[in-house]
């Protein structure tokens, strides 16, 4: 192998004579410093594949010209053969990992950094999102190409060209033009790289173009539809996310520009377990319209109609409030949902609720997990809606349904969600710098409707009526039977992961008012933070800063637990479990590890070094405070035990009030910022 002292990839003229003479391996059949590399499997010389690293840019460049991120590209694809730093032996894979790099780099370059050593959490968090799915989002090639395509029709409906402007192919020979789209100007037109053109969605939007304008496609197949960009499977994702955490653990090793941070705290492969989850490329909802459509999906079912539907529309409508319920609280498949069967409900308010329902893609069995009274509610709704088509059609489907005139419906809601959320008036979103527009909901957005729930209920949305309905409810115990699917456990996770961002963007922005001891150490971090952006003259956001405050606190392995007085922050660890103030009055079994939320409360709590208070949190305690103040006025517990245990929890509550919660300050306030 190499030495480690060998000169950059990157400087040129008398130095790519010694450079050549120390990257030698018998795996490369080319000169070092050669544009375009020969590599071999390490086994059999004659098993080949082609590296070239003339490559398109963002803007136009070649990769080679590009110095910084072409030395890292350059050593990256010859450090990958070293055993110490992978297993790759073929040339096949060796090819495809360092196109990988060679896309990312493209990435880079469309956001003006040009170099692997500039990268910030926040880049990594964005590039991540993107790698799910896929070259065309890493590229946002499809989204290029359909600009430039519009670009070109606006161009045209001014002054009308001949076949739309759109290139046409010319045989090399004769000179002569065909009436065959040339896709290659596309792609410089465009500034992607040349390959981007087998990538589905763009050859589909090139060869719809020019069939609407009289040209043909080269390679004479068929239109494709357009379909939704689609979730790449874990094992594509790691072989995107494994170059990065490769020139970390490179860093020191390659004569270039590395990554100087961990980028995934948790492992790149367990990011790709979790972010590789089977989806069409929609959006998640933003949680206050997720908690508004649950909210009001609770009222439509226990509060919304005193006489029968006779309509298919108001029945659609019906069903749809129920189908929203049974999905935010299994989150199972759309399919698996509308096989709900009669029978499929056991138990009572007094013991509990529980759902059996079939675990399709992982487990292939059913499974009975625990529900809400009010997901009872809405299977009963579900058994009387279809009561009468069941009797007719000998079937027990519950998303069925017969009509006055003994017609008998499927009722698919998957397709009715927009319908519904109009016909509770879900607020439109609003981007900032946008117009507000309504969400569009699907079946798929559902899965992670129960994680969102339990993570973001405390931020300011309005849900009494869920809320009522919850109050005797163990989401802990769901979460436990939900996270048993890898599947679903994965949703969960990534979830998760996002809230502890939105609550580092929060902290970073001074929007969230944190105290106790978990809360100023993050408020202490996040000033650290900002020193260190301004003293690297790194440019210093809400989202940049919360990024690297969100990766240090994966790194310590925190784990974020909302709860109505307090937000816990415990890692799972034996060290952590022993401070929690929650185990100190009981000795701690050696198995477990993380909070015990049963000899937890408003007055253990506080005191705790996992503890992040937020000044959101004081109605709470103000309630609490407000009951016992009217509990110890009665004259029946006037001088008695109880009374006094409660007076003393009183004055406990009201010292934790003023000392904890009235006391928190936003970063960025003079009262925050004093050491």
């Amino acid at each position: 192998m190499a030495k480690p002292s060998a000169p950059r990839p990157s400087e040129v003229g008398s130095h790519l004579a010694e450079l050549d003479e120390y990257r030698r391996s018998q795996w490369l059949q080319s000169d070092y410093s050669a544009s375009v590399w020969t590599v071999a499997d390490t086994h059999d010389a004659n098993k080949t594949a082609l590296i070239n690293f003339n490559y398109r840019l963002a803007d136009g460049r070649n990769l080679i010209n590009a110095d910084r991120l072409y030395a890292t590209v350059k050593e990256y694809a010859w450090w990958l053969r070293d055993p110490r730093y992978s297993k790759i032996d073929d040339a096949s894979t060796h090819a495809t990992m360092v196109q990988s790099l060679m896309h990312l780099a493209h990435a880079l370059s469309l956001r003006n950094i040009w170099s692997f050593a500039h990268l910030q959490p926040y880049d990594i968090e964005q590039l991540t999102e993107e790698i799910r799915y896929g070259a065309d989002a890493v590229l946002r090639a499809s989204e290029r190409v359909e600009a430039y395509l519009e670009s070109l029709r606006a161009a045209n409906a001014l002054e009308p060209k001949l076949f739309g402007g759109l290139p046409r192919y010319v045989i090399p020979t004769t000179g002569a033009r065909t009436k065959i789209v040339h896709v290659d100007p596309i792609m410089a037109a465009c500034g992607l790289p040349s390959n981007a053109k087998v990538l589905p969605r763009v050859a589909a939007l090139i060869g719809r173009e020019a069939k609407r304008n009289g040209l043909k496609k080269r390679d004479g197949a068929k239109l494709k539809p357009l379909r939704p960009l689609s979730n790449v499977t874990s094992q594509s994702m790691q072989r995107w996310l494994a170059p990065l955490e490769d020139l970390y653990i490179m860093r020191r090793q390659i004569a270039a520009d590395g990554i100087s941070f961990k980028p995934f705290p948790q492992g790149a492969a367990r990011v790709a377990a979790v972010k590789g989850v089977g989806t069409e490329r929609t959006p998640t909802p933003p949680p206050k319209l997720v908690l508004y459509l649950l909210e009001h999906s609770v009222r439509w079912i226990c509060e919304h109609r005193s006489t029968e539907p006779t309509t298919r529309s108001e029945i659609l409508l019906d069903a749809a409030a129920c189908w929203v319920l049974i999905a935010a609280f299994s989150a199972r498949r759309d399919e698996e949902i509308d096989d709900l069967r009669n029978g499929c409900l056991r138990g009572d308010d007094e013991s509990g609720w529980w759902l059996q329902i079939y675990i399709e893609k992982t487990l292939q069995r059913k499974e009975w997990i625990p529900v809400p009274g009010l997901v009872a509610r809405a299977i009963r709704k579900l058994e009387q809606i279809s009561f009468s088509a069941r009797q007719q059609t000998g079937t027990d489907d519950l998303f069925q349904w017969r009509s006055p005139l003994g017609n008998i419906f499927r009722l698919d809601v998957g397709r009715q969600l927009d319908e519904f959320a109009a016909a509770i008036n879900v607020p439109q979103h609003q981007i900032p710098g946008k117009p507000p527009f309504d969400w569009h909901w699907h079946p798929h957005q559902f899965r992670r409707f129960f994680a969102i729930l339990y993570f973001y209920r405390f931020e300011g949305a309005t849900i009494e009526a869920l809320s009522h309905h919850l109050r005797h409810f163990n989401l802990e115990m769901t979460r436990q039977y939900l996270t048993q699917d890898p599947e679903a456990a994965a949703l969960w996770t990534d979830v998760e992961w996002g809230y502890m961002g939105h609550v580092a963007r929060t902290i970073v922005a001074g929007e969230r008012v944190v105290s106790g001891a978990a809360g100023e150490r993050m408020k202490k971090t996040t000033r650290r933070l900002n020193d260190a952006f301004r003293r690297k003259l790194h440019v210093t956001s809400s989202e940049r800063v919360g990024a690297s405050l969100s990766t240090i606190m994966q790194r310590r392995g925190l784990v974020l637990r909302p709860k109505p007085w307090v937000t816990c922050t415990c890692p799972r660890t034996y060290v952590a479990t022993s401070q929690a103030a929650c185990r100190r009055s009981s000795p701690r079994q050696t198995d477990e590890v993380g909070p015990n939320f049963a000899a937890a409360g408003p007055s253990v709590c506080p005191s705790c070094p996992h503890a992040m208070i937020e000044g959101s949190r004081k109605p709470f305690i103000e309630e609490e405070i407000g009951y016992l103040e009217a509990v110890s006025e009665t004259k029946p517990r006037d001088g008695t035990l109880f009374g006094e245990l409660e007076q003393a929890r009183l004055l406990e509550l009201f010292e934790v009030k003023r000392t904890r919660y009235d006391h928190a300050q936003p970063l960025g306030d003079p009262a925050s910022d004093k050491e």
